[in-house]
C-alpha cells in the first residue's frame, strides 16, 4: 500500500510531492479508505510514510485523523505555516461498519485546517442529494446542550479543560439549565451508531448548542437550534464564538454553508476516480 508513484504531473499547488503519513502497521485502518484512492488518483508524485515512526512531517503532507503521531506533526506544520491536508469523518453520509462500500459513505478532506472552510461559489447538487430538512429557528428552548469534541480535538486546540472551562463560562452569562452530551463511544468506534440517546432527543427543547468543533453542530443548526463554537470549528460561518452572547444567539441561513461542506467530503470511489481531485483543484487554488 505504500509506494512512490513514478510519474509526476503538473498541479496548481506548485509542490513537488504529496507525502502521506499513514498507519502502515495497520492495514485494516479506515485511513486506507482514503489513502488507497489518493495513491491512485493524486496528480503529483506520492509517497507514503509510517505515522507511528515519523514525528516531523515535510511540507505538503496528508493525514487521516489524529492517530499515532499525526497531532504532533500537524502542530509543527501549522507553526511553520506549511501545507497539509487532513482527512477525517464527514459532515454527512458517515460510514456504517456493517455495510461498508466504496460508494456509500464519505470522508472530509481539508487543506491547512482540520475542518472545512466556507466555499461561496459551489452549487447545491452535492448537498441536495442528502435530502436533509432544514427547520426554521427555534427561539423558545430551555436548556443549553454542551457537546464537547473528542480528547484528541481538545489536545489539538491546546485546551484539554475545554468542558469544565466552558460550563463555568456559560454559568456566568445565563442561568439556563445545562445538559452535557459526551461523544458516544462503544465497540471500538464512536459516533451516532453508539449513542444510547440520540442527538435529536437531546436537542428537543434546547435553547442553544455549545461545542468546540463537534459535527453535532450540523444537526443542531438543521433543527433550528443555534450554535456557539470554537474559532477553529467549521460552524463559524453560521454560529457565534462568544459565550458572553449566549442569550443573543446567531440565527443564520445555513443552506450555502451546508452546500459548501458537501463539496469538501468524498466517497472512496470519488477519491479513486478523480472526482475528488477535480473538486479539490477547483476550490483549493
Amino acid at each position: 500500500q505504500c509506494f512512490l508513484l513514478a510519474s509526476c504531473k503538473v498541479f496548481k499547488y506548485n509542490i513537488i510531492m504529496l507525502t502521506i503519513y499513514a498507519p502502515t502497521q495497520n492495514l485494516e485502518s479506515k485511513a486506507w479508505l482514503v489513502f488507497e484512492g489518493i495513491l491512485k488518483s493524486w496528480p503529483e508524485e506520492t509517497m507514503c510514510l509510517d505515522n507511528a515512526k515519523a514525528t516531523t512531517a515535510v511540507d505538503n503532507a496528508m493525514f487521516w485523523g489524529f492517530v499515532n503521531n499525526n497531532l504532533e506533526m500537524v502542530h509543527k506544520l501549522e507553526k511553520n505555516k506549511q501545507t497539509y491536508w487532513f482527512a477525517d469523518t464527514p459532515y454527512f453520509g458517515r460510514f456504517d461498519n456493517n455495510n461498508l462500500k466504496k460508494d456509500n459513505h464519505y470522508w472530509r478532506i481539508c487543506k491547512n485546517n482540520i475542518h472545512a472552510g466556507l466555499i461561496t461559489s459551489c452549487d447545491t447538487s452535492r448537498f441536495d442529494k442528502f435530502k436533509i430538512k432544514i427547520h426554521p429557528p427555534k427561539k423558545d428552548g430551555k436548556h443549553i446542550l454542551v457537546c464537547p469534541s473528542s480528547v484528541g480535538i481538545h489536545r489539538y486546540l491546546n485546551h484539554t479543560t475545554w468542558l469544565d472551562d466552558t460550563i463555568e463560562k456559560i454559568k456566568k452569562h445565563t442561568d439556563r439549565p445545562i445538559k452535557i452530551r459526551l461523544k458516544p463511544r462503544g465497540r471500538g468506534t464512536s459516533g451516532p451508531s453508539e449513542a444510547k440517546i440520540s442527538l435529536q432527543e437531546d436537542l428537543e427543547n434546547a435553547y442553544a448548542c455549545v461545542t468546540s468543533c463537534s459535527i453535532s453542530a450540523i444537526e443542531s443548526i438543521c433543527n433550528g437550534v443555534p450554535v456557539f463554537c470554537h474559532e477553529k470549528s467549521f460552524a463559524t460561518p453560521v454560529a457565534s464564538t462568544k459565550l458572553e452572547n449566549i442569550e443573543s444567539p446567531t440565527y443564520a441561513d445555513p443552506y450555502q454553508w451546508l452546500c459548501s461542506l458537501a463539496y469538501q467530503q468524498f466517497t472512496p470511489e470519488e477519491i479513486e476516480n478523480k472526482t475528488a481531485i477535480k473538486i479539490i483543484e477547483k476550490f483549493y487554488k
